[in-house]
């Protein structure tokens, strides 16, 4: 087994309280990188946290922790959102998005979640719909901002309205349906993250890259139906015919989608027919 691959099967043994959402973002830059500095991903979290605190006030409100962190973050000129090349697969990989300041909706989130706790701010991302988000604050006074957007503050109105664009006038709020603001554990982060890089690498037409970066969902969350499939039908383009039939067959077991049923069906009975050799 790849020895980065090893270390996420690690990682999912831990329960998700012990599960370091940092360590895990350097574990998906190892896997399509060479020479990941860990140390300086956390010396530079650590001194943007720095930073946050030394724009704190004494007893500051919310508003004002989430006023220094979008100046520190934000400012100077500071992060972005890479809207020129969404699809670079480097605004994935924590330590690139550190260093060119640039990143997608779930990799500024997760800076901003890790700079506010190192600033002693309570933060959590958010899986919102369509778009990753970061809430702040506890008990009964939160905020929700948006990384991808220079940290801007959404209202309940202004994520209804994301919701609106997605689902259509009037099927979803985030008053009737408030767990859509829950916090993101760090598995479902990663896994988040992960599922990105299988979009860009398959759109790229670099098959063992997402090959590479499904491997590492399904170490993660073993028996995930759409993963066990895709990772099959690669295993397939590869020529890795017994790899493809063990996942087919999985999906079959797992899914509940009966035309995806019916389209692998085919597929495996075709690998089926197919001599498999032992070298």
């Amino acid at each position: 087994m790849d020895p980065i691959i090893a270390r996420f099967t690690a990682l999912s043994t831990r329960p998700d309280a012990e599960l370091d959402l940092v360590e895990g973002a350097l574990e998906i830059s190892r896997l399509f990188q060479d020479g990941v500095d860990e140390a300086w991903v956390h010396d530079r979290l650590d001194a943007l946290g720095d930073e946050v605190r030394c724009e704190l006030t004494d007893d500051p409100d919310l508003a004002a922790q989430v006023e220094a962190l979008n100046r520190v973050l934000f400012g100077r000129p500071g992060f972005a959102g890479n809207r020129d090349d969404f699809n670079d697969p480097r605004n994935s990989f924590v330590d690139q998005v550190l260093e060119r300041r640039l990143g997608i909706p779930i990799s500024l989130s997760l800076v901003y979640v890790e700079v506010a706790r190192r600033a002693g701010v309570a933060a959590w991302g958010v899986g919102f719909p369509g778009h990753f988000l970061v809430k702040l604050g506890q008990g009964g006074r939160t905020l929700v901002v948006d990384p991808f957007n220079q940290g801007v503050v959404l209202s309940a109105d202004d994520l209804d309205a994301r919701l609106a664009g997605i689902f259509g006038d009037h099927r979803l709020s985030v008053r009737a349906h408030p767990s859509l603001l829950r916090a993101a554990t760090p598995r479902e982060i990663l896994v988040r993250m992960l599922r990105n890089l299988k979009a860009v690498y398959l759109g790229r037409r670099e098959s063992t890259q997402a090959l590479r970066a499904l491997c590492a969902i399904l170490a993660l969350v073993p028996d995930l139906p759409e993963e066990l499939r895709d990772r099959g039908l690669i295993y397939r383009e590869l020529g890795h015919h017994q790899a493809a039939l063990d996942d087919l067959r999985r999906f079959t077991a797992l899914s509940d989608d009966g035309p995806a049923i019916a389209a692998v069906a085919a597929v495996i009975d075709e690998l089926a027919e197919r001599p498999m050799w032992v070298h």
